[in-house]
């Protein structure tokens, strides 16, 4: 997204839109943007600076991390700042690359479908979510800490 500095009113402008999500350049197979980028903005000039505030968001598809089921879900910051530094003659910024820097910094980093998601049964790998298995729980040694689930503290 480009901003011409001589078209900012003095008051300030809005900016809203879309930019095509290959901006984001996202390459993992288990997280795809599944709309545009969208954009809200108000833009000023002050002394010398441009100042951008407002909000970004996408729509997601992302496969979660329990159950490995895609989802869809959205990256939004509502809190967008930045200032431009704007030296006489400068005709336009660029916002395309905070953008996109704001939308990754906001993706979830372990994405999960919902709260109460169940995830895959460790023996069989099924689904659940979608229904119960016929696993009985692993029997084997017991762990590092199973000294401590006799502890009791009074």
């Amino acid at each position: 997204m480009i901003i011409e500095v001589s078209k900012v009113s003095p008051d300030g402008s809005r900016y809203e839109g879309e930019e095509p999500a290959d901006i984001l350049a996202l390459d993992d197979p288990h997280l795809k943007a599944a709309g545009p980028v969208a954009y809200d903005f108000h833009v000023e000039v002050a002394s010398h600076e441009l100042i951008v505030r407002g909000t970004v968001r996408v729509r997601l598809t992302a496969r979660c991390g329990r159950c490995a089921e895609f989802f869809s879900t959205t990256a939004e910051d509502s809190s967008f700042l930045r200032a431009y530094a704007v030296p006489e003659g400068t005709e336009t910024v660029d916002l395309t690359g905070d953008i996109r820097e704001d939308i990754l910094l906001n993706l979830p980093v372990f994405p999960v479908c919902m709260p109460a998601c169940k995830g895959l049964c460790p023996q069989c790998g099924v689904n659940r979510n979608k229904g119960r298995c016929a696993c009985k729980p692993a029997a084997g040694k017991p762990g590092a800490w199973s000294a401590l689930d006799g502890l009791k503290l009074e």
